[in-house]
């Protein structure tokens, strides 16, 4: 039989032990850390875009106001009682549409007593060339003066001259007559009226309405004097090179033709004033009122197009992060402009996957796990109108 003796550790064993396993603790700590060091941060989720390749418009934005391209004040032509206003305030009225009736007794009357004026001289007419065919071959056998005969000329001339005078007056009097119906020079809205029927009317000072032709209208906007070039080609243009929307940014009103550049450019500004013709065929603008302007400076037909927030500011320049093997890669490229939301540029392929919105922490280098994906044409909806820089 065999008996096994177990060895205990003595006092002084055990406190060598502790020692030890004390000087050995820190340096399975510092394994742990080395470890944990050691291990790869997690991938930054990211958005992605691919670059796309298109015709792009390059725009300047600037503020515009609308105006009217014919504005008229009626005024009457005659004096006499308003009979009828034939229109209401804010009425849209057609070329030639009645809006106003002035009593026409007293032209009326007018008319009547120069039409029977100018029948009477003509009939005196009538007698003194009687008179005057009458004496011409008396003359020859002396029966009547040569003094007689031309006192009847002269006064044939002098009822002639009668006669013209006279059908001048009906004119007139016809004219006049038919200034008692005043009738639109324009088509166009009618302004608040302040004239009732009833009221007398003084020609030429009683203001009976205003009339603005609205449909087409113009657009008046500034543009920094570099842009002058630029304001001529698109004067000479037939195609519209104006977007207008509205001062807001909330409604699209359609796109404009240049057609008038101011002949100098303002020294205390340095802009020059241009004016745009915009169809507004449903009368969505009215004149006066304020417009958000994107004139189109050049338009890029193979253009390289990326989000607008995929742009970054380096210290070298702009850039973009290029997914490449998983990682984020600094690429350098070339700003040429911007529209919508999109930016072109140069120093990039089509096709390329590129991160939009990069994160604050995303560094070159960085692995990164994209979890959604944008067209650049997504960037944002037709019709607004982006911010940034533009060229």
């Amino acid at each position: 039989m065999t008996t096994r003796t177990r060895f205990l550790p003595g006092p002084h064993n055990l406190r060598r032990w502790a020692l030890k396993g004390m000087l050995l603790l820190p340096l399975l700590l510092t394994g742990c850390q080395k470890a944990e060091h050691l291990r790869p941060p997690p991938p930054v989720p990211v958005t992605t875009a691919l670059v796309k390749e298109g015709s792009l418009a390059l725009t300047i934005p600037t503020l515009g106001q609308a105006m009217a391209i014919h504005s008229v004040s009626i005024e009457p032509q005659i004096t006499g009682l308003l009979e009828t206003v034939a229109v209401r305030s804010g009425q849209r009225v057609h070329k030639g549409q009645l809006l106003f009736v002035i009593d026409p007794a007293p032209q009326l009357a007018a008319l009547r007593q120069d039409e029977a004026d100018l029948q009477g001289a003509k009939a005196q007419l009538v007698y003194d060339d009687t008179q005057v065919k009458a004496y011409q071959p008396l003359i020859a056998k002396d029966y009547v003066t040569a003094q007689t005969y031309q006192q009847a000329q002269a006064s044939a001339a002098t009822e002639a001259a009668t006669v013209a005078a006279d059908r001048a007056a009906v004119q007139a009097a016809d004219l006049n007559l038919s200034y008692t119906r005043i009738r639109a020079p324009i088509a166009g809205h009618v302004g608040l009226l302040n004239i009732k029927s009833g009221n007398l009317v003084s020609a030429n000072s009683t203001l009976l309405c205003t009339l603005t032709q609205v449909r087409p209208i113009e657009i008046e906007f500034s543009l920094p004097g570099k842009d002058l070039a630029a304001l001529r080609r698109a004067a000479a243009l037939p195609t519209p090179t104006v977007a207008i929307w509205s001062n807001d940014r909330r409604h699209y009103l359609g796109r404009g033709r240049v057609i008038a550049v101011d002949n100098s450019v303002d020294a205390a500004s340095d802009t020059l004033t241009a004016r745009a013709v915009l169809p507004n065929k449903d009368s969505a603008l009215w004149p006066g009122a304020y417009v958000q302007v994107r004139f189109i400076r050049r338009v890029l037909p193979h253009a390289l197009m990326i989000p607008h927030s995929a742009l970054q500011e380096g210290v070298k320049g702009p850039f973009v992060y290029v997914i490449s093997k998983g990682e984020a890669v600094m690429q350098p490229v070339t700003y040429i402009g911007q529209n919508h939301g999109l930016d072109a540029v140069r120093g990039l392929t089509a096709g390329q996957t590129i991160i939009i919105g990069a994160p604050a922490h995303l560094h070159p280098g960085a692995r990164v796990r994209p979890i959604s994906a944008t067209s650049p044409g997504q960037a944002l909806p037709q019709g607004r109108a982006a911010g940034g820089r533009s060229q």
